[in-house]
């Protein structure tokens, strides 16, 4: 019995899940209809809110995704891009965003420590 728990990982599993796979991804390790999960965790959340919610949270954010479900039947990695000149176009849009949010953020920390606005902050005080 061990070495059958030892093999299998509990992970999330979004092809099947509804919400963030949690429940899918429990009936896939226990081996167990998900239907029947996911009632127990309906009632849990019933009985036991705030602890359920916060159970199910947490295991959305240490769970991984499952393996099997980042591939295709080809073995391919799924994306929503098809070729790489797409994703190096997000790439380096996502990175010009970012580059013009680090100037302004330059500016304003320049601006915050310069004397200017002491003297500014001085005056509002009085």
């Amino acid at each position: 019995m061990s070495e059958f728990r030892s093999q299998k990982k509990l992970y999330r599993n979004r092809k099947k899940g509804m919400i963030g796979g949690i429940c899918a991804g429990l009936s896939d390790y226990f081996d167990v209809d998900v239907v029947l999960i996911r009632i127990i965790a309906v009632t849990c959340f019933f009985f036991t809110l705030q602890v359920a919610f916060i159970a199910y949270v947490i295991a959305y954010f240490v769970l991984n995704e499952d393996p099997r479900a980042l591939t295709n039947e080809s073995g391919e990695l799924n994306s929503n891009f098809r070729y790489s000149y797409e994703r190096k176009a997000v790439f380096n849009s996502v990175h010009d965003r970012f580059s013009k949010v680090e100037g302004r953020i330059r500016k304003m920390e320049a601006y915050v420590t310069s004397p200017r606005f002491k003297l500014s902050d001085e005056i509002d005080k009085l």
